[in-house]
């Protein structure tokens, strides 16, 4: 990246910082100082754009076929075999459990690595809302995961949509 790339992500910054302390002044409210109050908004503005900047002109994968290969992590074989059946009940549960937007944003996010702030300037939705659709498919996949006879952590079959 170069220096006039990150003086423009800079300035944009700056401007959107502006803009997001204007529109939320009214809930400022003195328990520090409004210097480091503004600040704030200037730092995540600028995180955001660097976050996004690889992405800016990259595929975002949502196809389950894209899956990563998953590495054994040098398991025992009877750890192996465990892994294989239990990754096997996730995909089938994945496949058979989650809406397709439920599938896309979770595979996008948890398996392809796409920061959540990208997938959701690419579906045109938002952060909250891809984090709900996450958490609701990860309950389903919980509830099937365990109801097909595999442990799925502490609260296996517990958690509530």
């Amino acid at each position: 990246m170069s220096g006039s790339e990150l003086d423009d992500i800079a300035y944009q910054s700056a401007d959107d910082a502006l803009v997001a302390v204007l529109a939320k002044l009214d809930q400022f409210r003195g328990r520090s100082r409004f210097k480091t109050w503004a600040y704030k908004f200037a730092l995540l503005e600028a995180a955001v754009k660097m976050r996004r900047r690889p992405w800016h002109a990259r595929e975002v994968a949502l196809e389950p076929e894209r899956w990563p290969l998953l590495a054994d992590g040098g398991l025992a074989p009877h750890a192996q075999v465990e892994q294989v059946e239990l990754l096997a009940a996730v995909r089938r549960a994945i496949e058979e459990e989650l809406t397709l937007h439920q599938r896309e944003v979770l595979l996008a996010v948890a398996l392809n690595g796409v920061p959540i702030d990208v997938l959701a300037e690419r579906l045109g939705t938002t952060r909250g809302a891809l984090y709900k659709t996450i958490h609701d498919a990860r309950a389903k996949l919980r509830r099937k995961v365990h109801a097909d006879g595999f442990s799925a952590g502490p609260d296996a079959g517990g958690e509530q949509q």
